[in-house]
């Protein structure tokens, strides 16, 4: 038994050596039958941004508004003031409220983009997002429709990109 964890193990670390490598010699490894291996390897196990740096300068950003009394709201964003909440005082249930919102966006964002919307209005990610929107973040008051915007946001260069965005009644 302890062969084989040693021996999963050492392929493990060899894999992840492999993958670093190909990053720090991108001529050489892409062209090769390694390279071609290696990122069916990263495409499959989901480690690729563990060493594309591109991928770690993208996030997201996401925005809402609620339309009560007649009238839209100013829009806000979802995820940023849990973070800075977080980064300024520590506090960690901000960040596991962060971490929620983010996945719960992220949700309706897979079903918006690969489906059709009207589909991600039926779908049960969508209902969890809309019962958390409007619970955490408006007092649990329903309001008569919202509005959310899914950006996708560059940190090098510093913009975003409008990816998907809805009109609906909670």
């Amino acid at each position: 038994m302890k062969r084989i964890v040693t021996l999963i193990t050492c392929c493990a670390v060899f894999a992840y050596i492999i993958m670093a490598l190909s990053q720090i010699y991108p001529p050489i490894f892409k062209k090769s039958k390694i390279g071609n291996a290696t990122d069916k390897i990263k495409y499959r196990i989901g480690i690729g941004v563990l060493f594309d740096r591109p991928k770690t300068l993208t996030g997201k950003s996401v925005t809402y508004r609620f339309y009560q009394n007649g009238k839209w709201q100013k829009k806000q964003l979802l995820l940023e003031p849990l973070f800075d909440e977080y980064k300024k005082s520590g506090n960690f249930a901000a960040l596991k409220h962060c971490r929620l919102d983010s996945q719960l966006a992220a949700g309706i964002h897979r079903v918006g983009k690969h489906r059709d919307i009207s589909k991600m209005k039926q779908s049960k990610r969508y209902a969890e997002f809309m019962d958390h929107i409007i619970y955490k973040h408006n007092k649990n008051v329903k309001p008569d429709s919202v509005e959310v915007s899914y950006y996708i946001k560059n940190y090098k260069t510093g913009r975003l990109h409008l990816s998907l965005t809805f009109k609906g009644k909670p």
